[in-house]
This record gives C-alpha cells, sequence and structure tokens, in this order.
C-alpha cells in the first residue's frame, strides 16, 4: 500500500498593510518636501578633490556667472525677508506683501536694489515668466554702487550664523572674483568656502 503523501500548506502573507505603510509614507515624503527653486543662472564649477563638505543650513552663497554677472542668495526665507526688510530701511524701496512672498522664494538673484519692485512684480502676475527676465547682475565694481556689500551686511543682519560660500563658473574672469572678495575684506571676512565639482582623486591622496 503505497505511504500518503501529507498536504503541503503554503504559507501566506497578508500584503495590505504593508501596501497601506507604503502609501503612507508615500503621502508624507510628497507633502513636507521641500522643492528645489531654480537658481538665476547656470554656473559650472571648476572640480576639485576636496573632502571638506559645504554647509546645507545657514549659508549665503555669492555667484559669480560666465559673464561676469555676480549673484546673491541665502537658503532660509525668514532670513530672505529679514533681509529684505533691512533693505527697505536702509535704502528706501517699499515692497508689497506679494512681492515680499515672490522674494522669499528666490534661491538667489541678480537684480540692482531699485530694479527689484519691477522684477519681483513679474513673479506676482506670472511666476512662470520671471526666469525669462535679463538679469544684469548685482553691482560690485565701486565703493557707492557696491550693492553686494549691503546684501552681504544686511544678510549677516538678519542672521549671524550665515556662513559664506562662493561659486564661480569656471571661466568667469578673475577681475569679478577680485570685486567679490573686496566685498567681503571691507567687512572683515576672510574665511568662507569655494564650492566646487567632485573629481576622483589621485592615488595615495588622504584628506588632511
Amino acid at each position: 500500500m503505497p505511504a500518503l503523501k501529507p498536504k503541503r500548506n503554503y504559507p501566506m502573507m497578508d500584503m495590505t498593510a504593508m501596501c497601506d505603510v507604503a502609501f503612507l509614507l508615500l503621502t508624507f515624503f510628497i507633502l513636507t518636501a521641500q522643492f528645489k527653486a531654480q537658481d538665476a543662472a547656470t554656473i559650472e564649477t571648476p572640480s576639485s578633490i576636496s573632502a571638506i563638505k559645504v554647509p546645507d543650513k545657514d549659508i549665503m552663497i555669492i555667484s559669480i556667472g560666465k559673464d561676469g554677472k555676480v549673484y546673491f542668495g541665502v537658503d532660509n526665507q525668514q532670513t530672505r525677508l529679514a533681509m529684505l526688510d533691512n533693505i527697505t530701511q536702509t535704502e528706501g524701496v517699499q515692497f508689497t506683501d506679494k512681492q515680499k512672498k515672490v522674494f522669499s522664494l528666490q534661491a538667489n538673484f541678480g537684480v540692482p536694489i531699485r530694479s527689484l519692485p519691477q522684477w519681483l512684480n513679474v513673479g506676482v502676475t506670472n511666476p512662470d515668466k520671471m526666469k525669462d527676465v535679463p538679469q544684469p547682475g548685482i553691482p560690485t565694481d565701486s565703493t557707492s554702487q557696491n550693492e553686494l556689500a549691503k546684501w552681504i551686511y544686511q544678510a549677516r543682519r538678519a542672521n549671524p550664523q550665515l556662513r559664506i560660500a562662493i561659486k564661480g563658473d569656471n571661466v568667469a574672469k578673475f577681475a569679478v572674483f577680485k570685486d567679490v572678495m573686496g566685498s567681503l575684506q571691507a567687512q572683515n571676512i576672510n574665511k568662507f568656502n569655494l564650492i566646487t565639482g567632485t573629481e576622483a582623486p589621485p592615488a595615495g591622496w588622504k584628506a588632511e
């Protein structure tokens, strides 16, 4: 008489709970994610093998485009609004609440102070067209018209914890970089980060 084979019971796993958790996590990340604001200009940085990372919080970035235009930005919306209020007090340029809201969303900008209200009005009426408006850059070439120095000072007033980084295009002229350095040194700022691309280190290289 042949032996009877016992009936195999394959294990069952209820995936309903796991799917619910996955959708909850996905919804959470979508609702809490902050999208990166568009930069005022595309800048191709030189590469380096530095192992030092640029801070990702409380940072002021001064960007230099390939055409020599200078752009300025800080990473926090509240700092941007406080900085703009400081500029209003010192320069007498008034901004509406809607203009302030648009300004708070800008990662960086390259518009002279007197032209800011007109530029921000484009963002109030049609935000998608802001990227098409030419930005002449922030003036840095003289003591009286060195608006970069004013933005640096007012940004540090708004947030004394700001750390400074310079992001220069690979083909930017040294003269512009020198003007930026002068704006920093005029305020006794001699410590800052340089933003570069990553490059594979040579064999045997070790970070200090």
